[in-house]
């Protein structure tokens, strides 16, 4: 597996869209798009988030990379260069060549396939520079529009796990699903 925590940060382009590390300077515009309550719908993002939970999430995003764990990349428009998103390898299980993959992008750029698009060059990356065998998300019951983004990057339902996760005071059951290099 080739992810050094010393080599440079991965910038990816697509015909669309620009990935890239996030900074402090992101936060607010993040700030805007965890605070949608149509986010917070399926995930473990807080409904209406403080402006300082939103910047220590960035923050956190940006020392993935440095710290080996992960990778984080804000998600900007090319033609604007306006932010409307994330996409995260959250984790990385190094033994097992295994990264947990998360994202998050504004309603108002929903059904536009930038999901998809900003997905499949992290796909790609983290398959081929990165070397990592397996990558797994998961969804929350009836987040049929994320299914439908990891379904179109080649992930496979492999199952739902009963009451996996606790957030907003109850449990969630969710569905897992995973690529591999292999798949493609």
């Amino acid at each position: 597996m080739k992810f050094l925590k010393s080599t440079p940060f991965p910038e990816l382009k697509t015909k669309r869209l620009l990935l890239q590390c996030p900074s402090l300077q992101d936060s607010n515009d993040y700030h805007q798009i965890l605070s949608c309550s149509e986010i917070s719908r399926y995930s473990d993002v807080p409904h209406n988030p403080t402006k300082k939970r939103s910047e220590r999430f960035v923050s956190w995003m940006s020392k993935l990379h440095t710290r080996g764990t992960g990778v984080g990349w804000i998600i900007k428009l090319h033609s604007t260069s306006d932010t409307i998103g994330s996409v995260r390898i959250n984790s990385i299980e190094k033994k097992a060549s295994c990264g947990v993959i998360g994202y998050e992008i504004h309603p108002d750029f929903w059904n536009t396939g930038y999901a998809t698009e900003a997905l499949r060059a992290v796909v790609d990356h983290a398959h081929g520079n990165m070397e990592l065998n397996r990558l797994q998300a998961w969804t929350t019951e009836g987040n049929k529009a994320s299914e439908k983004v990891l379904l179109n990057n080649g992930f496979q339902y492999e199952g739902t796990q009963r009451s996996r996760i606790r957030f907003k005071d109850q449990f969630w059951d969710i569905r897992l699903y995973a690529r591999l290099a292999a798949d493609d």
